[in-house]
């Protein structure tokens, strides 16, 4: 919607120079941050006295900036602005400087990018005076009205009462050397200048530096303000930040992508064992193995006594170009070595297309969690089995799903390789006498492909055969299996 932005300043002495050097770092962010808001741009400056310095204009933010004083003296301890995008609900024609963000009130200055669902009834509900018909205007007089001043209070005040989207900077003149920041799924981000001591902020990374291509040593740290999150920083050098979020005490409800191999049998064995809400998420996308992984999935949801979502899918009938899904042949090379170490059975996307799925299952149904078997291992060679995928997707989970949920990936064995995974699925009782991991679809696993190379070894590194049968000569198999012991099976878990 817009773009908000600013600057805290810290330390004792801001001298001209240094002055100088600030207001043109935030002139820049003000220019780059035009592409989200081009209708108005205003900007209010807070002294160490509590006195604001304020410029509003009509003109897009490039034009204005250009033609607007100098807004940092050497008493400059705060600024806040914002290029304004008019919502279609909010037009105004006429528009005067009390139309024109950031707000005033009393002693409340706000930047909001957003939009306020419910300010018509807040001013009602609180017999409130703004000073706008623009939504934002309410922000103000209803902070004064219920903001005790504390970081949790300012917390309750907007989650308790306010509906809408929003990312706000917040200045008060009654404490100068402060500044607010809160969020929902509206993006802020800030960019500490250890040259100007000076923490600038904007909607998006992008505006806060000038070259992307700088060495990392003369380029500015900056970090995001986390989703539903409300933080306050002073220059005196204190730090804090409150959830929005309102945690349901107890609630464990996980999600998992199954497919019937160990890897996320282990894990949501695991996760049974941890005291979690365990349901199975198994997708039939018209793989090789269907079978055999179906089949599997079901044995091991009556041994787990969990529920089962089975989705059966034709996407990837279009998608193609896999030797999962038909096209081409499976990697038999050094039985199974060279398949294990290369991403030969790639699937376009395949995790990413699961995973978007079950994030909308996950949203609807009300789970809090979304596990999958992605492993060190695999990510060896697929990529989407990078702790890094999932950790990036969490990033952006807050804008995947609606306002006020929470879905959280996790990867309980994300941080494990193969034989690793065996172990953890020995000690929790895991069925992997049930699981399936070949890529074809015979009676038995091939022993030959990538899946069945890892699995057979990693038994083996663990001192114990492999339950699974082998389509392999008895006596190879007598050989490789020399020195171990036999496989224990489970009793299954009772719930």
């Amino acid at each position: 919607m817009c773009t908000i932005g600013g600057v805290l300043i810290f330390g004792d002495r801001l001298d001209r120079d240094r002055a100088k050097r600030i207001e043109e770092v935030l002139r820049m962010i003000i220019v780059k941050g035009e592409e989200r808001g081009r209708d108005s741009f205003g900007i209010v400056a807070l002294d160490k006295n509590g006195e604001l310095n304020v410029f509003k204009s009509r003109d897009r933010p490039s034009i204005a900036v250009s033609r607007m004083p100098s807004i940092i003296n050497e008493n400059t301890v705060a600024v806040i602005f914002n290029n304004r995008a008019e919502p279609t609900t909010e037009y105004v024609r006429a528009k005067t400087e009390d139309d024109i963000q950031p707000m005033i009130g009393e002693h409340v200055v706000v930047a909001h990018n957003g939009t306020i669902a419910n300010d018509k009834d807040l001013e009602t509900k609180f017999n409130l005076t703004r000073r706008s018909r623009i939504d934002t205007a309410i922000l103000p007089p209803l902070l004064e009205r219920l903001w005790d001043g504390s970081l949790n209070g300012l917390r309750d005040a907007l989650i308790n009462h306010v509906i809408g989207s929003y990312a706000l900077a917040i200045m008060d003149t009654h404490r100068p050397g402060r500044v607010w920041f809160v969020t929902n799924f509206k993006p802020l981000y800030m960019a500490w200048y250890s040259d100007l001591k000076a923490l600038f902020f904007a909607s998006l990374d992008d505006y806060l530096i000038d070259d992307q291509g700088r060495p990392i040593w003369d380029t500015p740290a900056i970090r995001r303000v986390e989703p539903y999150t409300a933080m306050e920083v002073g220059v005196d050098g204190t730090w804090s930040t409150v959830s929005l979020r309102r945690e349901e005490q107890g609630r464990r409800r996980v999600l998992v992508i199954a497919s019937g191999g160990l890897d996320s049998t282990t894990a949501a064995t695991y996760l049974l064992r941890q005291g979690y809400d365990v349901t199975l998420l198994h997708f039939n996308y018209g793989h090789r193995a269907e079978t055999q992984e179906d089949r599997a999935v079901r044995r091991i949801v009556e041994f787990l006594g969990v529920p089962l979502l089975e989705i059966n899918m034709d996407f990837f009938r279009v998608v193609r170009h896999s030797p999962l899904l038909g096209d081409g042949e499976i990697n038999r090379i050094d039985r199974g070595r060279e398949g294990a170490e290369f991403a030969h059975e790639w699937v376009p996307a395949r995790n990413f297309v699961f995973i978007a799925l079950a994030t909308a299952i996950a949203e609807a149904y009300g789970f809090d969690y979304i596990a999958t078997g992605i492993n060190l291992e695999e990510a060896g060679a697929y990529p989407d089995n990078e702790m890094e995928f999932i950790r990036l997707l969490n990033k952006v989970m807050p804008y995947a799903v609606g306002p006020n949920k929470h879905v959280e990936l996790i990867m309980p064995v994300g941080h494990l390789v193969k034989h690793e995974i065996v172990r953890l699925g020995l000690e929790t009782g895991a069925p992997l006498h049930l699981t399936w991991s070949c890529y074809d679809n015979g009676e038995k696993h091939c022993g030959r492909c990538g899946p069945c190379y890892m699995r057979r070894w990693a038994f083996k590194i663990n001192g114990v055969r492999d339950p699974v049968e082998y389509d392999l000569p008895s006596e190879a198999e007598e050989e490789f299996w020399r020195g171990t012991r036999l496989y224990e099976a489970p009793k299954k878990i009772s719930r």
